[in-house]
Parts: structure tokens; C-alpha cells; sequence
């Protein structure tokens, strides 16, 4: 029951709810559980993220994009993978303790660390979504350390708090206390340094993009049955409207699928796009359906296009990194018949190159690349992004798949992490929202209420610092798998040699 209760606590941390000081003490009790567990920790750790990550990511189980009996096993196969891991992970660590005595609790942030590694690790089935780093979306001076350890920095600080308060509690040697006490002294500075440090970033963004985010409010299956042009005349009108109450409109952005139209291969709409753009004066930006030829086959894409003043469409983007199971089977590249599978899914085709786009504004080049739905939460892609010259990061959605459901907290939530580790601002546009845009320091600007036909307009600052992200990566994360490695080789030496 500690071990359920941690879980519990944890998940509580985590959008829509944010109570993010709960993640500060959520894995003390399943740290006391473990320290007297008579067993291997396996079921304690696995029970905690049974808990844990059912209570996060529950949603898979009501995706309208997929059969309801594959949306369960989908949730069922996640949940059990993920707390395996949790279980597996607990295990090692009781071998370590047993080893190298009480001390060893000071890895478990290491640990951590190295365990959620391999949810981004995973190639098709990468899933970084149920991170401990989640638990402390609503704590935003923390998380600017992100500038420069990524996600993990954050999943480490939490391990340490608990770990620290832990040892408080439990140790029994007056000293271990007192370097506890000096510990959480530590984090705590670390935390208020990382905010101040963030303020370095307000004068950055001097230039700036005013974006409005046009939210159509379709439901899922909607769009395919009334057709193209009942889209079209929802985010026409909106579109119109954002204009009549902000002339100067730098970019509209429109959600993922807002067309369901092959828009390069559909004169009527692709024309009815441009002249929209010119009459409005401002660049556009929607998400729309566009095929490919494989064969005799056509291939369907989830796809971006971008649109400018007199220039019509001036280019686009398929998106990359698929859902797995909702968008494609994964391992085709293997087993190239499991493409045949029906499993209710798309089965889009995979894009072949991650464009940058671009739109001249006064002296400034905007350079952004489009992160279509679940790419936004992998790093290396808004990363690579940056690297390649973006000043700007979008985002597209379509969270209507999920209902009322956590997820689409959780997915803004993660988006924003992608700003900080970059020092970009960010528009996200969601067809029944979330839609938000977001700037360089991760703090929304404006957002939409969900689940109305709305917009949001906004200034968005531009800014074009290197982070040490940026140039680094994950080297944080690597650093702390390569502590908590030699520790466990050193613990399976010192096995052996008993």
C-alpha cells in the first residue's frame, strides 16, 4: 500500500492537477517499503508505477482513433512495460544496497535518470512522456535548469529532494542527517539559481511575431463525414475574425488536419488557401492530409503546409515520427506485412526530410520547423531544429482523439519543456485545444479554453540564444548513466568476489 500510495502521489503532481510539491516527498514510501522489503523490491517498484503511470497516461485507453479493444490493450501493454521497468529498476537498486550498504540511496537520482533514458531510446516505441520531470510542470523557476540538463535535470532534482528527505528521516547516524539537511540546502539554491538565471533571457526577445492560433473545435470524425469544405468554412471565418480584431497578423496557424483536403493535390482548396493568404496579409499555416505514390499504391501523409502574401504555397512538411499503433505499426522496416495489419489505425506514410521554414519579416529571417502532434515531446527533434538555424518553434495538434482527458494538459505541459531547453518561443495550435502560444522562458503568453471554436493573438518574442542544451544535448543524462553504471559494476564485483 506505500508502494501504491507513492504512485499515487506522483500522478497527483502531474497535469491538469500540478500539485507539484506532492513529487517532492511522492517516493518516500515506497523508499520505506523498500528499505524493509523481505521480497526483491521487484513488486513495490512495480505496483508504484502501475499506479503511477496509470494514473498519467489512462487516456490511451479512449483514442477514437483506433478500435476501443486495441485502445485498452494499448494501455494495458504500456502500463505493464513501464512498471516492469519500475519493478526491474527497484530490484538492481536492493542488489546495489545490499552491496554497498545504506549509502546507495544517494544513486537512485542517478538511477532515475538512467532508467527514464530508455524511454527515449526506443526508436519507434520511444514513449518520454510519463517522466518524473512531468510532476513539476507547474514549478517554473525549476524548471529553467532545463536550459542545460534537458528533462532529466528536473527528474534528478526530484529523486534527490525525496532521496535527501529520506535519509532525514531514516538514518540513523547524526552525520547522515546533517549532510542531508546540506543536500536539500543545495537543491534548494539550485532551484532559485536556475530562476534568476532565466531572467538573463527578458531583454532576448526584442523582436517578435505577432501569431494568432486559429482553434476549430471539430470533433474527431466530424471533419471526415461533413467533408472538406465545412472545415474550410470554420477556419475561414475564424481566421477573418482574428484579422478584424488584429490587423497586423504576422502568421495564422491552423491544427493538424484542419484540411482534410490532399491540399497539393486539390486545386480548388490549395487556391482558396493562397488567395486567403493574400487577402488576409499574412502568412498561414495548416495542418492537411497529402499522399505519396509507393507503387501502384497511395500512401497517405500527415502533413503541414505553409502559405505567404501573393506566393501561394511555399512549402511543406510530412510529419516523421508516427504514433505507434494510432499513425503506423511500428517494425516494418522488419516485417514489412505488418503495414497490412488493420488495427484501425491511419497507417500514414513516414516524411523524409525535417524542413525548416521560413517567412521574411522587416530584417529578421523567422525560421521554424513543425512539430506535428506527439513530436513535440522529443527533444532532439525542436533541438535539431535549433541547430539547424530555427528561431521559432510550432506546434500542431489534433488532442480531439482524446476527449476530455488529461492528455491534452500533459502535451502543452511537455511542449513548453521544449522552449526552455532551446530559449524559443512557441505557438501551439490544437483543433479542440489546447492552444497556446509560449515564449523563450516557457511561461504561456495567451491560451484558449477548451473545446470552444476560439483564437489567440499575441506578440511572440524571437529569440536566438545558443543554450548549452542546444549544443550539448543530453550530456547531463549521459553523465548520470555513466555514475549510476560504474556503481553497478562496481556492486557486481564486489558480488562476484562473495
Amino acid at each position: 500500500m506505500l508502494a501504491a500510495f507513492s504512485g499515487l502521489l506522483l500522478a497527483a503532481a502531474c497535469p491538469p492537477y500540478e500539485l507539484f510539491p506532492l513529487a517532492w516527498v511522492g517516493l518516500i514510501p515506497l523508499f520505506i517499503t523498500l528499505e524493509r522489503s523481505p521480497g526483491g523490491g521487484f513488486v513495490e517498484g512495480f505496483i508504484a508505477g502501475v499506479v503511477f503511470n496509470t494514473g498519467v497516461i489512462y487516456w490511451l485507453a479512449f483514442n477514437m482513433g483506433t478500435h476501443l479493444i486495441v485502445a485498452a490493450i494499448t494501455l494495458v501493454l504500456a502500463v505493464v512495460v513501464l512498471a516492469t521497468g519500475w519493478g526491474a529498476a527497484a530490484w538492481v537498486f536492493l542488489k546495489i544496497r545490499s552491496r554497498l550498504g545504506f549509502g546507495a540511496w544517494l544513486l537512485v537520482p542517478f538511477s532515475w535518470v538512467a532508467c527514464e533514458g530508455w524511454l527515449t531510446h526506443m526508436g519507434e516505441l520511444a514513449f518520454p512522456w510519463p517522466l518524473l520531470a512531468l510532476t513539476q510542470s507547474g514549478f517554473n523557476p525549476l524548471l529553467q535548469i532545463m536550459e542545460f540538463t534537458g528533462a532529466a535535470g528536473v527528474t534528478f532534482w526530484v529523486a534527490a529532494v525525496n532521496v535527501l528527505l529520506f535519509m532525514l528521516i531514516t538514518a540513523p547516524a547524526e552525520r547522515v542527517k546533517r549532510w542531508s539537511v546540506a543536500g536539500l540546502a543545495a537543491l534548494t539554491v539550485v532551484a532559485v539559481l536556475a530562476g534568476l538565471h532565466a531572467r538573463r533571457y527578458l531583454d532576448s526577445g526584442r523582436e517578435s511575431l505577432k501569431i494568432s492560433v486559429v482553434q476549430g473545435n471539430i470533433g474527431a470524425h466530424e471533419k471526415w463525414i461533413k467533408g472538406t469544405q465545412f472545415s474550410w468554412s470554420i477556419y475561414d471565418s475564424l481566421s477573418r475574425c482574428a484579422a478584424g480584431a488584429d490587423a497586423d497578423v504576422d502568421l495564422f496557424i491552423w491544427p493538424e488536419t484542419a484540411l482534410p483536403a490532399h491540399l497539393m493535390h486539390q486545386s480548388v482548396y490549395a487556391d482558396k488557401f493562397a488567395r486567403l493568404s493574400s487577402r488576409l496579409n499574412a502568412w498561414i499555416l495548416t495542418g492537411a492530409s497529402d499522399f505519396q505514390r509507393v507503387g501502384d499504391e497511395q500512401r497517405p501523409l500527415n502533413a503541414a503546409f505553409l502559405a505567404g502574401p501573393d506566393l501561394g504555397i511555399t512549402d511543406r512538411y510530412a510529419k516523421i515520427f508516427l504514433v505507434p499503433f494510432g499513425e503506423r505499426v511500428p517494425f516494418q522496416w522488419i516485417v514489412p506485412q505488418l503495414g497490412k495489419l488493420n488495427l484501425g489505425q491511419a497507417e500514414f506514410l513516414k516524411g523524409l526530410r525535417p524542413t525548416i521554414f521560413t517567412i521574411p519579416k522587416d530584417d529578421i529571417t523567422i525560421r521554424f520547423p513543425v512539430m506535428i502532434c506527439y513530436e513535440s515531446i522529443f527533444s532532439w527533434i525542436s533541438r535539431s531544429a535549433v541547430r539547424r538555424g530555427a528561431n521559432l518553434l510550432i506546434t500542431i495538434s489534433n488532442d480531439a482523439w482524446y476527449g476530455r482527458s488529461p492528455e491534452a494538459e500533459q502535451i502543452a505541459a511537455l511542449s513548453r519543456f521544449r522552449c526552455i531547453e532551446t530559449r524559443r518561443s512557441m505557438a501551439r495550435a490544437s483543433n479542440t485545444g489546447i492552444s497556446l502560444l509560449i515564449d523563450h522562458l516557457g511561461r504561456e503568453i495567451v491560451r484558449t479554453r477548451q473545446f470552444e471554436k476560439s483564437f489567440a493573438t499575441a506578440e511572440v518574442p524571437i529569440c536566438e540564444a545558443t543554450t548549452f542544451y542546444t549544443v550539448h544535448g543530453d550530456l547531463f543524462a549521459a553523465v548520470a548513466t555513466l555514475v549510476y553504471g560504474v556503481f553497478l559494476l562496481v556492486a557486481a564485483i564486489g558480488g562476484i568476489r562473495k
